[in-house]
């Protein structure tokens, strides 16, 4: 059962909603051109178990559930092809869908997870013929613009709005619900319909409730005592009283900067002359908002040619002017100019807050931002883009998955910022504590034999008794000499990286044999 207006009163906030099913999966999909055969399944890549987040339809008819390790989904279904979240793919590609909802309105909520709420509220006039229907397939063309299956739904609150988007048919009318019927179009909706509210719903089905009706009906006194203030916030919601008001998302600001030319410049120098104003400018009003940038756009508009572009960028977010400055002479440097420039366009980008001078003088010694980005730059212009990078670490259960290699940072590569994501209405996998374990050293004691291929850089292949190990990279050697405890040692050690191991080598000359010390894991 559901409820269709055409005409909703106007005393009443009309809130849109629209609906991305399945959204983290819809932007996988897209990535890959289309469900893979046998399946597309998604892994949160912050989860030491692997649990299953999302399956596709293929997925699904073998037997792969939300919930299920991927060794048991593999085992169902050989054919999967697994995925971790791309948390930075997931924010652009959900950012795009902001700005093509806010070209129809200002008023807007962004989730983060593929539901967005839109105020009708000051579009009366716009849409007087079409009426609150029109907003609504405006919203729908919108998302297919992007290429999304989205369902669009309008009530006085969220949560009614959400719940007609949801609950909205194929080729059926869009459902809106009038003002003071929100309890009657709940009521027999399922209460899987309630956001972040998994454990507390197979609780209630335990009990024999099945729909929100059936929720609504329940005492405000036995909800406390199970379930705390959240029963009474979901028997709330059944109810239709939701009282989350729509709190407008404000527009992403952008940091931009524009100089123009009195003459066309066809030099380099005078070119970085024009840039030096509205650089200085540009990271002034980020350093007073204690903001800095990872990268720098820059477009020259030229005469009688069409306008070059390009990107800066830094190995960590900076505000220096001395950086960006050499930064854009090594990109303007490179730059053949086909006729002279008559514009200068700066634009700041992946604009996050400054690292505190304390992180540098209590963290590990490493290499000083600036010069990791100038020689970054350097790389980018004698090598090709997917040939060099950086080396990220960060927390996870399993050995392998705690490096990230960066590849063609600091290239001309577009680079994702790493966003933040917000928990989706439909839960999301909590950190464990696990997941920040430290690297731990396991030493062989004795040290293990192994056999050891060598190649121009260091070891390439290590075989021993528990199977062969591919080097992907090794550091080193470091040498020691001396009196070890009981006896002189000479040894050459190296660091090598398999594709799920790092272990710690070393070659004895006097006994012209290889040794596994240890692991890193």
């Amino acid at each position: 059962m559901y409820v269709q207006c055409v005409n909703l009163p106007l005393n009443k906030p009309q809130i849109a909603c629209l609906y991305v099913p399945d959204f983290r999966l819809q932007v996988a999909l897209g990535e890959l051109g289309g469900e893979p055969m046998g399946g597309l399944a998604l892994v949160d890549p912050r989860d030491g178990r692997r649990r299953i987040v999302a399956a596709s339809e293929a997925a699904r008819l073998d037997g792969v559930r939300r919930g299920m390790v991927v060794v048991t989904a593999l085992s169902l279904a050989p054919e999967l092809t697994v995925r971790a979240i791309d948390f930075g793919e997931l924010a652009e590609v959900h950012r795009e869908l902001e700005a093509a909802v806010r070209s129809l309105t200002p008023q807007l909520e962004s989730t983060g997870a593929g539901v967005i709420y839109a105020s009708f509220g000051g579009l009366e006039r716009r849409y007087d013929d079409s009426g609150p229907g029109g907003f609504l397939d405006d919203l729908r063309d919108a998302a297919l613009k992007l290429e999304f299956p989205a369902r669009v739904g309008m009530g006085s609150t969220r949560f009614v709005a959400r719940c007609a988007a949801i609950l909205e048919r194929r080729g059926a009318p869009p459902i809106m619900v009038p003002a003071g019927k929100e309890r009657d179009f709940l009521a027999p909706q399922s209460l899987r319909l309630l956001p972040r509210a998994q454990d507390e719903v197979e609780a209630l089905e335990e009990l024999g409730l099945r729909s929100l009706g059936e929720l609504a009906e329940l005492p405000s006194s036995g909800l406390v005592r199970r379930f705390g203030e959240r029963g009474v916030e979901l028997r709330r919601l059944a109810r239709g009283e939701d009282r989350a008001k729509l709190i407008p998302s404000s527009e992403p600001r952008a940091y931009l900067q524009v100089a123009h030319s009195d003459y066309p410049i066809t030099q380099t120098e005078p070119l970085l002359f024009l840039m030096r104003r509205p650089l200085s400018a540009l990271l002034s009003e980020l350093d007073t908002q204690g903001l800095a940038m990872g990268e720098l756009y820059w477009e020259l508009l030229l005469e009688d040619h069409p306008p070059l572009s390009g990107r800066a960028r830094a190995a960590s977010p900076a505000s220096s002017p001395r950086l960006w400055s050499d930064l854009l002479r090594l990109s303007m440097e490179r730059l053949a100019l086909p006729s002279g420039v008559l514009r200068v366009t700066l634009e700041g980008c992946d604009v996050g807050p400054q690292r505190p001078e304390q992180e540098r003088l209590v963290g590990p010694r490493r290499a000083p931002p600036g010069a990791l980005s100038r020689t970054l730059a350097h790389l980018g212009t004698e090598l090709l883009p997917g040939s060099f990078g950086l080396l990220e670490t960060r927390p996870a259960l399993l050995p392998e998955e705690r490096e990230v290699w960066q590849v063609g940072r600091g290239s001309g590569e577009e680079r994702r910022p790493p966003q933040a994501i917000s928990p989706s209405e439909e839960g999301w996998l909590a950190h464990q504590d696990v997941l920040r374990l430290p690297l731990a050293y396991r030493k062989e004691d004795p040290p293990l034999p192994v056999e050891v291929e060598m190649g121009r850089a260091g070891p390439r292949c290590l075989r021993h008794r528990f199977g062969k190990i591919e080097v992907v990279r090794s550091d080193g050697p470091w040498d020691i000499s001396g009196n070890w405890w009981d006896g002189p040692v000479r040894r050459r050690y190296f660091q090598v990286f398999g594709r799920c191991e790092i272990a710690w080598v070393y070659f004895e000359p006097d006994r012209r044999s290889w040794f596994l010390a240890g692991w890193l894991d």
